[in-house]
């Protein structure tokens, strides 16, 4: 993903592909931050690359804090030690941990998809998973979701494993409602699928009204 012509806010939110890239837009309207450049780098191969080119933006001097959202996938240690290598390579503020700031001229955290599990205090570990995962915790409507999971249940059982199974069971879930049914995630954003108040949203908020 090429990075934009002008950095046009003070506040960067650097994120994984063209649905993080909705999804973090209407979730900052939500959180009620209008001072954040939500930035789509690609893939993470490509967010080296896109640290690297920032600096030359016209703008950019302005910029006092940058955060990063990825998925985990299936290794969130590998996740996190993906980043820090980024932000080591454009030679910018690398902080120890998930969700939290470290530097200044920038300010720089990171935050890993889908978040920590519902453990306390230190003992917090990083999920496994992607933005699906999270969207499928903090959809408003989970009424459908024993169905969903039967319906899962019965496509594994008539053939090859689903692969993303994540994609599935959200996209399942969403298109059992009328208002949502076609929805890709920027689009449900919109719409109103998911509940921003969510406790699951609580550290990506405080990431995102903290910059």
């Amino acid at each position: 993903m090429e990075p934009p012509n002008k950095i046009e806010q003070p506040k960067l939110l650097l994120v994984e592909g063209a649905d993080a890239h909705y999804f973090f837009i209407w979730a900052c309207q939500a959180f009620g931050v209008n001072d954040v450049q939500v930035l789509d780098f690609g893939g993470i191969s490509d967010l080296t690359a896109y640290l690297k080119t920032l600096p030359l933006l016209d703008g950019y001097e302005q910029v006092t804090a940058v955060a990063i959202a990825r998925d985990a996938e299936n290794d969130p240690l590998s996740a996190v030690s993906s980043v820090q290598q980024s932000l080591r390579r454009a030679s910018l503020p690398i902080p120890n941990e998930s969700f939290e700031f470290t530097g200044s001229s920038p300010q720089v955290a990171f935050m890993i998809l889908p978040g920590f599990g519902t453990g306390a205090g230190p003992s917090q570990v990083l999920l496994q998973g992607t933005l699906e995962d999270l969207c499928l915790e903090i959809l408003k409507d989970k009424s459908n979701l024993e169905c969903v999971d039967s319906y899962i249940e019965c496509l594994q059982s008539k053939g090859p494993g689903i692969k993303r199974l994540h994609k599935t069971k959200l996209h399942s879930c969403l298109a059992g409602k009328d208002d949502f049914v076609g929805l890709k995630i920027g689009e449900a954003s919109k719409a109103g699928a998911w509940d921003w108040n969510h406790n699951r949203l609580d550290k990506f908020k405080a990431i995102i009204t903290t910059m």
